[in-house]
């Protein structure tokens, strides 16, 4: 019998494994894939992630692995016309990182804090009990008193649970490959416009770029003819995808049951703060749960997202216009304060 079972080993999950477990609880965690793993993300630790790290005792860790200093953003309109905004240095600067390196640490950190960690095991059953939870998997049963959702948007707990939110349309698609870095990126982000969309750029470490498309289903061919010439890639280059990029949110809480990272809100992979968000929703989860106190976390989870996801919706919406975006690239030429304001909110 487990204090704490969390279903989930990315970000969230981890840290809200590590942290529970460092509060003196007993800790459950599966996950379904063996790390490391790579995720289709695009690899980028936004400065709003520092805290939870320090908070882990991770940072030299982190550091350790391999990265880039993310220097700048270079906005790309469908011609090429480009403008440039810096981001802030210093001591929490925003790394590009892969999620292999990234969630293998946070992952291996959980196990060192006492945490019984079953990778390549899936759930499949899960059951109410007066006084917890009874969970069916590939590894046997395990039975908890507090249930943590951390599996993403797909969530298979919502899903066994008849919770998971009706899917909004497939409006659009979401595919992400590494490549070698080309020679002229340097320390930037690079987002260029597409007739078909949408592309991001960034550098990794190692001479490693990560590259994100997003566009609606029927371009996607197109989008990766366009990559394919871009970036010399051949035709067996590896491509990861994820549907859908956008869910309606759940609840933060219910009875004996938590929701955190990406299974509670999907933030769609635009302006680099997924992980951050998932490793703060994590660190409150396992604050509440400590104190016993649901709705401590419901409270701090909402004042998490609120007042920042403007930005990430304008960027949706300009993905899916195009050429509305790349026209709002020209007029940051003349008025550069418009992405700086935008960058600054990001990383914040």
């Amino acid at each position: 019998m487990y204090d704490v079972a969390i279903i989930g080993g990315g970000p969230a999950g981890a840290t809200c494994a590590a942290l529970c477990a460092a509060g003196g609880r007993r800790v459950l965690l599966l996950e379904r894939s063996r790390f490391p793993r790579e995720k289709v993300c695009g690899d980028c630790l936004n400065p709003l992630a520092w805290g939870v790290i320090e908070q882990l005792g991770l940072r030299d860790r982190i550091l350790s692995c391999t990265h880039s200093v993310l220097e700048g953003v270079r906005f790309l309109t469908i011609e090429g016309t480009a403008v440039r905004v810096p981001l802030p240095g210093g001591a929490y600067p925003e790394l590009g990182l892969t999620r292999s390196r990234l969630d293998h640490v946070l992952l291996e950190h959980a196990r060192s804090c006492g945490v019984d960690v079953y990778e390549a095991t899936t759930l499949k059953a899960l059951k109410r009990l007066p006084n917890g939870w009874r969970m069916e998997s590939e590894a046997g049963w395990f039975e908890a008193g507090q249930l943590i959702a951390a599996d993403g948007r797909n969530s298979t707990v919502a899903r066994l649970l008849g919770l998971m939110p009706p899917p909004l349309p497939a409006e659009r698609v979401a595919v992400q490959t590494h490549l070698p870095s080309p020679l002229d990126l340097g320390r930037d982000v690079v987002l260029q416009f597409l007739k078909e969309g949408y592309a991001g750029l960034a550098p990794v470490g190692a001479d490693t770029a990560n590259l994100c498309l997003v566009c609606r289903p029927g371009d996607l061919q197109s989008i990766k003819s366009w990559a394919a010439t871009q970036f010399n890639l051949s035709e067996d280059q590896p491509w990861r995808s994820i549907t859908p990029l956008r869910r309606a949110p759940l609840p933060a809480t219910g009875e004996r049951l938590w929701f955190t990272g990406d299974t509670a809100r999907v933030v769609e992979p635009f302006t680099g703060e997924g992980i951050a968000y998932a490793l703060r929703s994590g660190a409150l989860c396992s604050d509440a749960l400590l104190a016993e106190n649901p709705g401590l976390y419901e409270r701090n989870h909402g004042a998490l997202y609120r007042g920042r996801l403007w930005v990430n919706q304008m960027a949706r919406w300009a993905c899916l216009h195009p050429l509305a975006g790349s026209a709002l690239v020209r007029a940051g030429r003349y008025f550069p304060s418009i992405f700086s304001l935008l960058t600054r909110k990001v990383v914040a």
